[in-house]
């Protein structure tokens, strides 16, 4: 009797602990994302893979001048996100304007994400104007 009421509990033990094991290394994927104000780029350079943050943390419609030098014929990839949201990606090849709206629910950011370095070729993405306006 006392063996099987031993069994019990150490089976109910170890069957709390993987429960708790399993809530403490979950992943909490509803977390609100954190956006701290700040100044606002005017221009920007990433010379490798990065990102560029715009600290903007409101509803706005955003308008971003870029520009992207090629190396074997392809222009930097480059993706405006906010948060977790791509609100725009594409190829910059010369010089692009891009429009996107801003929830301000997350830090907005310029990433490039295929630099590439052989000489003389150098692929590189420039930030050469960013204006904010009402959405």
């Amino acid at each position: 009797m006392r063996w099987a009421l031993g069994l019990f509990l150490f089976l109910l033990g170890l069957g709390l602990g993987l429960w708790a094991l399993e809530r403490a290394f979950t992943l909490k994927t509803d977390l609100p994302l954190a956006c701290a104000p700040g100044p606002l780029p005017q221009e920007g350079a990433l010379y490798s893979n990065g990102a560029l943050e715009i600290p903007l943390c409101r509803r706005a419609r955003v308008r971003m001048v870029l520009e992207g030098t090629l190396a074997q014929g392809r222009g930097p990839w480059a993706m405006v996100v906010e948060g977790r949201r791509v609100l725009w990606q594409g190829e910059v090849r010369g010089w692009v304007e891009v429009e996107v709206a801003t929830t301000g629910e997350g830090t907005l950011a310029l990433v490039f994400t295929n630099d590439l370095y052989q000489p003389p070729e150098d692929r590189n993405l420039f930030l050469r104007g960013l204006k904010v306006v009402p959405p």
